[in-house]
């Protein structure tokens, strides 16, 4: 199961999708975002903790144009998932279970404003696939 980020109003959270990078450079790329783009808190969560995947929300509404700068301004992100999510025009993020388990959260770094989006808002889900790499 997938969650989408468009918003009934055309809107979206930020989602950011990392993969084979340690949670100390998740953590450190995403606070420079935090400060330069005045974000709510952004929660983060481990989906694999052997290859260092990693999943990260933030519920700070934003316009899709400004939405993709932020996320392509993310050092290490995940570039297919960049590159996907423009393609479709929201971004999403797997939030069922997976081999590697279910993704869950391992840091939340305290925002510089109040989200003003909550979970509850999310109203696109997805039956969600990732391909077998093995």
């Amino acid at each position: 199961m997938g969650v989408n980020s468009k918003l009934d109003d055309g809107n979206h959270i930020l989602m950011w999708d990392f993969d084979k990078l340690p949670l100390e450079s998740v953590e450190d790329a995403l606070k420079i975002i935090q400060v330069r783009y005045f974000l709510s808190d952004i929660h983060i969560l481990e989906t694999n903790k052997e290859e260092h995947n990693h999943i990260a929300y933030c519920f700070t509404r934003t316009e899709w144009q400004r939405a993709i700068e932020i996320i392509a301004a993310t050092y290490g992100i995940d570039f297919q998932f960049l590159r996907l999510s423009v393609y479709r025009g929201w971004f999403t993020l797997r939030v069922g279970a997976k081999k590697s388990g279910t993704p869950h959260l391992v840091k939340r770094l305290e925002g510089y404003c109040l989200a003003d989006v909550e979970p509850s808002e999310l109203t696109s889900w997805v039956e969600y696939e990732t391909l077998d790499r093995s």
